[in-house]
């Protein structure tokens, strides 16, 4: 009798264990940045991983690599708080930022922050399944500077 109540009880357990959770993406931006990416920057290049967290909100571990030498590193969240949908980035050995979406489309968002110089914009355009392009916009000396990303999957 145990055996005969034992077998159901740890079938249960196992396929309750091997269930995938179904984890609702908050903004829809999951089909257009989840993955490695890379990107040609500078003299180098940046990589990019993003993953949907348990959280429903996109999150991005990058690095950027010149020479085999890692010199910046940076995790990202793009989240909605309340109405507004943020951006949330921290480099390594810097102060987070933080910006609010001003323009969301279907091949696009626009985040802003006015009180940084530095970026004050950071834009991502979604140009296919297997490619985006990050423009930050940002003053530097008094002077309009504007840097161009553009991701490739890699996996």
């Amino acid at each position: 009798m145990k055996v005969n109540l034992l077998f159901p009880l740890c079938l249960f357990l196992v396929l309750s264990c091997n269930q995938t959770s179904n984890i609702k993406d908050h903004i829809g931006l999951k089909s257009k940045l989840e993955g490695k990416w890379i990107a040609k920057a500078f003299d180098g290049e940046l990589h990019e991983e993003w993953i949907l967290n348990d959280f429903g909100w996109m999150q991005q571990q990058g690095y950027y690599i010149e020479q085999s030498d890692t010199s910046y590193a940076a995790q990202t969240q793009i989240q909605k708080v309340g109405e507004d949908i943020i951006l949330f980035s921290v480099i390594k050995n810097s102060n987070p930022k933080i910006f609010k979406s001003v323009s969301l489309e279907e091949d696009k968002i626009i985040f802003e922050n006015n009180d940084y110089k530095n970026p004050f914009e950071v834009k991502y355009e979604f140009l296919s399944n297997q490619k985006y392009r990050r423009t930050i916009k940002g003053r530097e000396n008094d002077s309009l500077v504007v840097y161009e990303f553009n991701f490739e999957k890699s996996n």
